[in-house]
């Protein structure tokens, strides 16, 4: 599998909003909450949001899939948002990603398929505590979104 490493030497604060999320139903429930997003407005306001201070390659819109990247409950919390630094929106909240290391796949569907299964088990590296993070880049960009996540080794 393709991938680098990217070491984040810094917090990654990222805003805006969460839902709760069952695990099996995943792949039904975040596409509708991306589409909800869109509709509402509430992508187009993140997606402003992003362009304010860039800080690091991880731009554009997130999603944080639950507190740890093995993801083994039955619910986890998925976090749509994006990396902004300022005043947090009343409608939004805020979550912070300590400094942490990640191995960055292109193309989010085709990793989340083969991570657990190909990668990690040969890679030689551990998942660490932290959340997987879906990112989510401008459409015209090859490839337009990347799965980051958190390890140690």
């Amino acid at each position: 599998m393709d991938y680098r490493i990217e070491v984040l030497d810094f917090e990654v604060e990222i805003v805006g909003i969460q839902q709760n999320v069952v695990t099996k139903d995943a792949f039904t429930i975040i596409p509708k909450l991306w589409e909800d997003a869109n509709k509402n407005g509430l992508l187009q306001r993140l997606i402003d949001m992003s362009w304010e201070n860039p800080q690091c390659k991880m731009e554009r819109i997130l999603g944080v899939c639950g507190k740890q990247a093995a993801i083994t409950d039955e619910e986890f919390v998925y976090f749509l948002g994006c990396r902004y630094i300022g005043k947090i929106p009343s409608d939004m909240e805020k979550i912070v990603i300590p400094k942490s290391t990640w191995a960055v796949f292109p193309n989010i569907t085709d990793a989340w398929k083969r991570l657990y299964t190909e990668w990690l088990p040969t890679s030689g590296y551990e998942l660490a505590d932290l959340p997987c993070i879906e990112n989510h880049l401008a459409p015209d960009r090859v490839p337009n979104s990347e799965l980051w996540v958190p390890v140690k080794g």
